[in-house]
Formats: structure tokens, C-alpha cells, sequence
């Protein structure tokens, strides 16, 4: 049965190694598209951000960003926001600052993204994405999700795991070997966030596919009746699906869809 709802991660999944869409993705996006599926990135990365590689093709899209905290539909209208106990994204904050990790916050308007120093493009970031080498002294209420990135066996560590329990943290890895943390409320995470997108549209989980490539993505092949892992995946998330096709760099996500068009 073809599926009336494709949610799609981004990095390994549906950008390769360069971080782009293929031009045979791209096709089977368009393709998709006008076939009637609804088609979603499901991802780590804030809205504007989720959503611009389906722009560069003329696609517009629904979102699951935010790892699942922020949920629109393709207007840009809100389903869901469920953001960050405001004392934690505080310590949170301050914590990246002080073990200097690099690290990307989400709020509903705009992305923090926090590094030791400034990029070349600072000076021209759009207005929802601000480069700053501090989180101390930023609006960051209303605070999403936040991805960081940590050297394997910081020792900073123990400091954000204290909180497991009480919050929502997700591995993964990044390709310079760097861990990656997905850090949302408790309960928020792309399965939530599936969910919402469903019960907006009207559509059964069942009739949704998702694709993805690490365990962020466990919670929405939990949800979907159709779930999709890369060839080059993780275990955990190979394991975890039902079916899998060809790796980012191969065109997984355009030979899936090529297959049920």
C-alpha cells in the first residue's frame, strides 16, 4: 500500500555525505509530491532549516523539527510546540558554554548556533539563525531542543546525563566521529511528533512511512506502519525498521520511492 505520509530525517538519509539532495532525489521527491503524498523532514535541525532542502526543489513541505518539539503543516501553520523545562535550557546554556561544546538551540523564531568562534558567514546568517560564540545574555525562552556535539569521553558529560530521566536525550554520531545529542522535553521526539502530524491530517500512523538512519529515529519507526532504514544506518536503527534501502550516497531515499510510485 502506498503511504499518504512520507517523513524523511535529513543528514544520512536524505542529504548525502556533501550535505545535498541528489538530482535523481530530487525527481523522486517532485514525483512523490505529485502523486499526492504528503512528505515531511523529520529532523534534529529547527524548522527553517528542515524545510529548505525540500525548498531548493519546489517542494512545500510539513515539518517534524526540533527532533519532534516543533510540528507545522505546509503553510507554516503550528500543530505543536512543546518546548524545554526553561531552568534546564538555561543549564543547559551554560553547560555548552563552559565545555566550550559546539552546539545549535532551537527556539519557534529562530536557531542559536553556538561555536568557540564566529564562522566567515556570521555576518550574513539569515535573521533565524544567529552565530554566537555564548549562550549567557541570549533570549533563549521558549527553548525547543538542542543539538550538541561533544568529543567522545568529555568529561562534561556525566553533567548532561544527570538529567536523563527528566528530559528526552537521543545519541548519535556525527561524521567526524564527534557524539551527537538530541536533547527535547520528556515524551518529545519524532514519534510524538508523527503522531501530531497524523492527527492534524487526518491520516492513520499506519498509512505514514518514515525513513531514517539512527536511533533519533527509533521513536517514529515506531509509529509509522512503514519504516525505512539506510543501508548504512546504525544498528540500532537497521534493527529497529522493517525494511531497509540503499545508503545517502547511493540514492536510498530515491530508490524507496521510486519503488511505491
Amino acid at each position: 500500500m502506498r503511504p499518504k505520509l512520507i517523513v524523511i530525517d535529513l543528514d544520512g538519509t536524505l542529504l548525502n555525505s556533501q550535505g545535498s539532495v541528489s538530482t535523481r532525489t530530487a525527481a523522486a521527491l517532485k514525483a512523490a509530491h505529485e502523486a499526492g503524498i504528503v512528505l515531511a523532514p523529520a529532523t534534529a535541525r529547527w524548522y527553517q532549516a528542515a524545510i529548505r532542502p525540500f525548498q531548493a526543489v519546489g517542494i512545500a513541505v510539513a515539518a517534524i523539527a526540533s527532533a519532534g518539539a516543533d510540528v507545522r503543516t505546509a503553510d507554516g501553520a503550528v500543530v505543536e510546540q512543546r518546548p524545554l523545562d526553561g531552568d534546564f535550557a538555561l543549564f543547559l546554556a551554560a553547560l555548552c558554554d563552559r565545555a566550550g561544546w559546539t552546539a545549535t538551540l532551537s527556539t519557534p523564531e529562530r536557531a542559536y548556533r553556538r561555536a568557540n568562534e564566529l564562522p566567515p558567514w556570521a555576518a550574513m546568517a539569515p535573521e533565524w539563525l544567529k552565530p554566537v560564540t555564548r549562550f549567557e545574555g541570549e533570549h533563549l525562552q521558549n527553548a525547543l531542543s538542542v543539538l550538541a556535539e561533544a568529543a567522545p569521553g568529555d568529561h562534561h558529560m556525566p553533567e548532561l546525563q544527570a538529567w536523563a530521566g527528566r528530559v528526552s536525550l537521543y545519541p548519535a554520531v556525527a561524521f567526524n566521529g564527534d557524539a551527537l545529542i538530541t536533547i527535547t522535553a520528556p515524551g518529545v521526539d519524532k514519534g510524538s511528533g508523527l503522531r501530531a502530524l497524523c492527527a492534524h491530517l487526518g491520516i492513520d500512523p499506519s498509512e505514514a512511512a518514515a525513513i531514517g538512519d539512527s536511533e533519533v529515529d527509533i521513536p517514529m519507526f515506531e509509529v509509522a506502519g512503514a519504516s525505512i532504514a539506510m543501508a548504512d544506518g546504525t544498528p540500532e536503527a537497521r534493527a529497529a525498521a522493517r525494511t531497509q534501502t540503499l545508503a545517502a550516497d547511493e540514492d536510498g531515499v530515491a530508490a524507496y520511492l521510486e519503488s511505491i510510485l
